[in-house]
C-alpha cells in the first residue's frame, strides 16, 4: 500500500481549512515566493512524499521541522 498524498486527502484538508501540497506549491510559484516551508501533518507517517510532491511544482520546498532555523 502506497503512502497517502495530499491529492488523496484533499477533502480532509478542505474541512480543516488547510491547503493541499499542490495548492501551497502552486500559490508559492504564482506569487514568486523565495521558499516554501511546509508544516505537514506529522500523524501521517510518510511525510517525505509530501515534500517531493511540492518540489515537483515548486523546487525550493523544505519540510518544517521543530527546532530547525531556515534561511530564506
Amino acid at each position: 500500500m502506497r503512502p497517502p498524498t495530499w491529492k488523496d486527502l484533499e477533502e480532509q484538508a478542505g474541512k480543516r481549512f488547510h491547503s493541499t501540497t499542490n495548492q501551497a506549491a502552486t500559490v508559492a510559484l504564482r506569487q514568486g515566493t523565495a521558499a516554501l516551508i511546509g508544516p505537514f501533518q506529522f500523524e501521517i507517517e510518510e511525510i517525505a512524499g509530501f515534500e517531493q510532491e511540492a518540489r515537483e511544482i515548486f523546487p525550493n520546498t523544505d519540510l518544517a521541522l521543530e527546532g530547525v532555523t531556515y534561511r530564506v
